[in-house]
């Protein structure tokens, strides 16, 4: 699995509203192929967000990247926010509530 990362500056008192801005955003990317989950957290009180989408694949998540940036870039100007940093990283763990205990690394259980 692949995640994009990335991270914004938000214009003050705006925190709140920038959550309803982004959700159409992540709505556009939903139906792409590979999609996997996506998150906006957001700083209630403060000026920082970050979005984190999930790929199945580096090829899905390099293929989503025109889309993602038109619907960051877009989100971002409306929100009133900057995007100041993007990365797209390997997830090397991945632990839910279902998998207590267990971690992921590179395909093989670690326990």
């Amino acid at each position: 699995m692949f995640a994009r990362v990335t991270t914004y500056e938000l214009e003050e008192g705006r925190a709140s509203e920038s959550i309803d801005v982004f959700e159409p955003a992540i709505g556009r990317i939903r139906d792409l192929d590979g999609f996997v989950d996506a998150y906006f957290l957001v700083e209630r009180d403060g000026r920082h967000a970050v979005t984190m989408t999930l790929w199945e694949t580096l090829d899905t998540m390099e293929r989503s990247r025109v889309s993602a940036s038109s619907a960051r870039t877009e989100a971002a100007r409306d929100a009133g926010a900057e995007v100041t940093s993007t990365y797209e990283l390997e997830v090397g763990i991945h632990s839910g509530a279902s998998d207590a205990g267990r971690a992921m690394l590179g395909g093989r259980s670690r326990m």
